[in-house]
């Protein structure tokens, strides 16, 4: 290795500087991604990313990659790792991952969690050879403008009391970004919605595409169609609308979204981990 490599704290860096290179390392990426000011501070807020153990990857010390931890108790997750294309090889990234694990164990963490594109196989390839192993296959859905009607009356709630239902009653290993603590840091023009026992998060409806942020149905009342019937009265409240599902949802609830008729779409993602 004919030049130097090292880690500098996302802290020390003011939040247009790491937008602008989030943006720069994705470049070329499977889903284009432009990063504003505006969406670091929500990404920050909402993922429970921590500035101070995040990373500004320099070569010769020129940035060129970037990488936020988030922290949860004694779990950490990467979530976003980019290098800038002039430096995609040579082995940058595994020196990159391999030191973050140093510094997570040295941080008392127990594991660190990530999701990456099914698809992106280089990605896939360099957290398999730093240890990390896949969980689940997360998908997502997409559904333009249903024709709908329907009659049944549901309530608004507070996203707080859906994220307290969520924690309370989800899967114990749902993805980072489903948890209840992450939805607890959504706030309007995101909205939630209930139907008896079955719960809704969306993003402003106002907007011509809506994102399905949560769906939950509490398990006494699984296997009755509960969500489905919620979700078609949304799709009647917000008519002519774009709805979609990201790719973070278990594979094995796919079923959720196709008895409403969306559409599973090609990108998908492993949910992987590694045991610190």
């Amino acid at each position: 290795m004919n030049y130097s490599l090292q880690l500098h704290p996302a802290s020390t860096h003011p939040i247009p500087f790491l937008a602008d290179l989030m943006t720069r390392s994705f470049e070329g990426y499977f889903v284009p991604i432009n990063i504003t000011e505006t969406v670091m501070h929500t990404m920050i807020r909402r993922d429970g990313i921590d500035l101070t153990a995040s990373r500004v990857l320099m070569k010769d010390d020129e940035p060129v990659g970037i990488a936020f931890i988030a922290r949860r108790g004694w779990t950490s997750r990467l979530a976003a790792m980019g290098i800038t294309s002039n430096a995609r090889s040579g082995g940058v990234g595994t020196w990159a991952m391999e030191q973050l694990l140093e510094e997570a164990r040295s941080r008392g963490d127990k594991e660190m969690l990530l999701e990456v594109i099914e698809q992106n196989t280089a990605g896939v390839k360099l957290y398999e050879k730093v240890g990390f192993t896949k969980i689940r296959r997360l998908v997502g859905y997409k559904l333009e403008n249903p024709q709908v009607e329907s009659d049944v009356d549901i309530e608004e709630i507070d996203i707080r009391e859906l994220a307290r239902t969520v924690t309370y009653h989800g899967l114990k290993d749902l993805p980072w970004q489903l948890s209840g603590t992450t939805i607890m840091q959504y706030t309007p023009p995101a909205r939630a919605f209930r139907l008896n026992d079955a719960y809704c998060l969306i993003s402003n409806p106002e907007a011509t595409d809506i994102a399905i942020h949560s769906v939950l149905v509490k398990a006494r009342s699984r296997g009755a169609g509960l969500s489905a019937v919620l979700m078609r009265a949304l799709f009647a409240r917000f008519p002519g609308k774009v709805w979609h599902v990201s790719p973070i949802y278990p594979e094995e609830l796919g079923f959720i979204f196709e008895h409403v008729g969306m559409t599973r779409e090609s990108l998908s993602q492993w949910q992987m981990s590694r045991t610190l």
